[in-house]
């Protein structure tokens, strides 16, 4: 006689995450973001690292899409149901499905520890490790096609910012009176 496995059993066994514990992913997700923006705002990574003028304008076109970035693969983390293979310059792990939880748990504990210690050092620190992290696993669990659409987004988000700072430049907005 065959038996459905107990929730204990299946978590042991590696089953799939039935379609309520996905939903429940994909909601949890979402306040992860929102702990995630709590800690990285503001994220001028290159400034931490070089405190001058000329980081500022490296900030404004890359931390958008870097921190974006990150809060758009949060979403996709929450959904990988699979095995996934994460390797960058010889360097990498397994992310297992089940690993999500504690992830999750681990990031609820460090948003919350930055946010009661109001240390802006460590906050820079998490800052850089959450979004590093979730670049790291969620890069590998996004589909090229995704990928692609991305990138197209980014050179388009990019053009518009290069014509806004080409028109703060020029004072006035960029606008000239014809008077």
């Amino acid at each position: 006689m065959v038996q459905k496995a107990t929730s204990s059993q299946s978590t042991a066994w590696g089953a799939l995450p039935s379609a309520k514990e996905m939903a429940a992913r994909k909601i949890s997700s979402v306040f992860l973001m929102a702990g995630l923006l709590t800690v990285i705002t503001p994220f001028t990574p290159f400034q931490w690292v070089l405190p001058a003028s000329g980081p500022s304008l490296l900030d404004g076109f890359l931390s958008p899409v870097l921190y974006l970035g990150a809060i758009f693969f949060q979403w996709r983390v929450a959904g990988i149901v699979g095995n996934l293979v994460c390797v960058v310059h010889d360097v990498g792990f397994v992310w297992h499905h089940g690993m999500y939880w504690t992830a999750a748990l681990a990031e609820v504990c460090v948003c919350l520890g930055v946010g009661m210690l109001q240390h802006e050092v460590l906050r820079r620190v998490v800052a850089g490790g959450l979004v590093g992290g979730l670049w790291w696993v969620g890069w590998f669990a996004t589909p090229e096609s995704y990928k692609r659409q991305g990138w197209d987004m980014v050179k388009w988000v990019w053009t518009v910012l290069a014509i806004d700072h080409a028109r703060s430049a020029l004072g006035a907005g960029g606008r000239r009176s014809r008077y």
